[in-house]
């Protein structure tokens, strides 16, 4: 069949790979060996018009690209296998990891020590707000490496300024209502609730939640490094709750009534842990069902607002949300108590102007 074959029913593409962003979208390649990828787009792969490119970009046979020393191939190839980009996670590696496989088809050949910044203004003039912030981080992070071991005169990133991305309100935090429709549509023993109420009780975010366990449990309180920022949450689990947080022990047993007994992590199917994907895609298909219109991102968002809005202070929600600066937390708090002056009685909010 070509480059395809059929296996079980489904069509299997030669030398197609694919990156994951870290908002779990995928990106499709082509590759052939000790050739450069060949971008694709996001699919589906069973889209004509992505077939098409699949199978213009199986045909092609460019001629195998060597990093010249100094080339912008080569310190891509030098930064990729270094110790830096070892410690990225592997979310910031996939969204980097595009970008410069973009520069390498773009500029891959041409010497670094010509470029100037006029050249990377250039390279992310035509690309969209988010996109272009991605891009030139990446040209940043290149351009300290190649700076530091003397391959360029100067840093040619630094002086570069991306162009304001429009601020929007991103996730929405799921509102109380919200959570009560939800339970009233998944019970209990579904895994769509499970999901939920895991999400819900932690904040933690997707690609952290699908690796939580009983194991990460040390004294009642779940302990976790996350993934994206490497801030430490602690979360309580069986011990007690501080007192601003009383009225949040239905949500806990709520969710103690979904949780699985001796499983390796809380979300496991068929005995491997679910994808990060799947998890975000369980819970916003279940919403979507019980006529709710918001994420898995949101639940988080809803945990540390009920935080600020039952009392907790930014230090309560650093803890609880893994934030690793104090005014992250504390626009939380600054919502919470701008709710309270309006909704409090002109004696509360008195007292509030006075603090």
């Amino acid at each position: 069949m070509g480059q395809g074959d059929r296996k079980n029913g489904h069509l299997k593409l030669r030398g197609l790979t694919y990156s994951t962003s870290k908002s779990g979208v995928r990106h499709y390649y082509f590759r052939k060996r000790g050739q450069p990828k060949i971008p694709l787009g996001r699919g589906p792969i069973d889209d004509p018009a992505f077939l098409a490119k699949y199978a213009e970009a199986a045909k092609t046979n460019p001629p195998k690209m060597r990093a010249k020393e100094g080339s912008v191939r080569s310190v891509v190839d030098a930064f990729m296998a270094s110790t830096t980009w070892d410690a990225y996670s592997t979310s910031y590696k996939g969204s980097m990891g595009r970008h410069m496989g973009e520069l390498i088809q773009a500029y891959g050949l041409l010497p670094w020590a010509s470029l100037e910044p006029r050249h990377i203004r250039a390279d992310i003039a035509s690309l969209k707000p988010h996109a272009a912030a991605n891009r030139l981080k990446a040209w940043r992070n290149l351009s300290v490496f190649a700076f530091d071991r003397g391959w360029h005169a100067s840093n040619p990133a630094e002086s570069v300024k991306r162009s304001a991305i429009p601020k929007t309100d991103g996730h929405l935090p799921w509102t109380p209502d919200q959570i009560e429709i939800f339970r009233s549509v998944w019970s209990v023993g579904s895994v769509q609730r499970l999901c939920m109420e895991l999400l819900y009780w932690t904040g933690a975010r997707t690609v952290d939640a699908v690796k939580l366990s009983p194991s990460m449990v040390k004294d009642g309180v779940l302990e976790f490094t996350q993934q994206k920022t490497g801030g430490k949450v602690f979360v309580p689990w069986t011990c007690a709750l501080p007192v601003w947080a009383q009225e949040f022990e239905a949500d806990r047993a709520f969710l103690f009534e979904c949780l699985q007994v001796g499983v390796f992590t809380y979300l496991e199917t068929n005995g491997r842990a679910r994808s990060r994907k799947g998890l975000s895609n369980v819970v916003s298909a279940a919403a979507k069902k019980a006529g709710i219109e918001r994420s898995a991102h949101g639940l988080r968002k809803a945990r540390l607002t009920a935080i600020a809005e039952a009392g907790g202070s930014a230090h309560a929600i650093m803890s609880w949300g893994g934030h690793k600066t104090l005014s992250e937390a504390q626009e939380y708090v600054s919502s919470a108590d701008q709710r309270r002056l309006i909704m409090s009685t002109p004696a509360a909010q008195s007292v509030h102007t006075q603090k």
